[in-house]
């Protein structure tokens, strides 16, 4: 009998009604030609992906400890038929890149290199830190949009298989989503301020006080295509914890489960989206 399986036919009711990008563009339409506004907008959108990579390397953690959970039934050697790292493994694939970017020669994280946008950016507009303290607001939007990614990642829980699955909808709904984000950012940054994304294209920043300098535009660039890997990656892994789960639950229930973990995410990224430009 064929396992029961995740494909993009279940996702797709909460992607056609999902506006979070549609938000996201105003915002970014609306700071356009106002330098501050755009800074904030960036700030913000940079402090909610940083939310991620701690959310996704603990996700990856709890899977993988779940060795009585994750099991090949068709392995007749007991002590070998645990498959919680294989299943944790397609989730951990996209944790590697918020740590260690692979196409740059030194360890790059995807943090530094958010962080060396927004230096380059502010640099191009002429804003130095004692100004930028002043104007940069990371509002309660955000704080609330990333306290609630760690929840749907699980921090600091004990997990039950109910939210374990769910957590793994929640990542797969955050790679397909941003795949969108970034591309919508490159395109309205790239037709809008076209000498601006030359200019950080160009630029290289140094970030802290390693000796390392980091192309300023780099971070934008990379997702517009990574993310889309991420997202298959988090499918094939919800696809192997349905086929290797022995929990008690039926896998229609646990499908479900992780249907609902996405949905989640889209509201998390819809409200955060609607919350980008407002200044508390």
């Amino acid at each position: 009998m064929t396992p029961l399986a995740i494909t993009r036919e279940d996702l797709k009711p909460t992607l056609e009604a999902h506006r979070g990008n549609d938000e996201l563009r105003d915002a970014f339409l609306r700071a356009i030609d106002k330098p501050e506004a755009l800074l904030n907008v960036v700030c913000r959108y940079i402090q909610f992906n940083g939310a991620f990579g701690p959310g996704l390397a603990n996700l990856s953690g709890e899977i993988a400890a779940r060795q009585g959970l994750f099991r090949d039934r068709e392995e007749p050697i007991d002590v070998i038929a645990d498959r919680a790292a294989e299943v944790a493994s397609d989730f951990f694939h996209a944790a590697v890149d918020e740590y260690d970017d692979r196409a740059t020669p030194w360890r790059d994280t995807h943090r530094t290199l958010a962080q060396a946008c927004l230096k380059g950016l502010a640099a191009f507009h002429g804003f130095e830190a004692p100004r930028l303290n002043e104007i940069l607001v990371v509002n309660k939007s955000t704080h609330d949009a990333m306290a609630r990614v760690f929840q749907g990642y699980g921090i600091g829980e004990k997990l039950s298989d109910r939210r374990l699955f769910a957590g793994m909808g929640f990542h797969a709904g955050s790679e397909v989503l941003a795949d969108q984000e970034f591309t919508i950012i490159d395109k309205v940054l790239r037709e809008r301020l076209p000498e601006m994304v030359k200019a950080l294209t160009d630029m290289r920043v140094r970030v802290g006080q390693a000796p390392e300098q980091h192309k300023a535009y780099y971070w934008i660039s990379i997702h517009t295509s990574v993310e889309a890997d991420h997202f298959d990656s988090a499918v094939q892994g919800v696809n192997k914890a349905l086929r290797y789960y022995t929990g008690q639950n039926d896998a229609h229930t646990v499908k479900d489960w992780i249907i609902r973990g996405f949905a989640d995410f889209a509201r998390v990224q819809a409200d955060f989206m609607a919350g980008l430009s407002s200044s508390s």
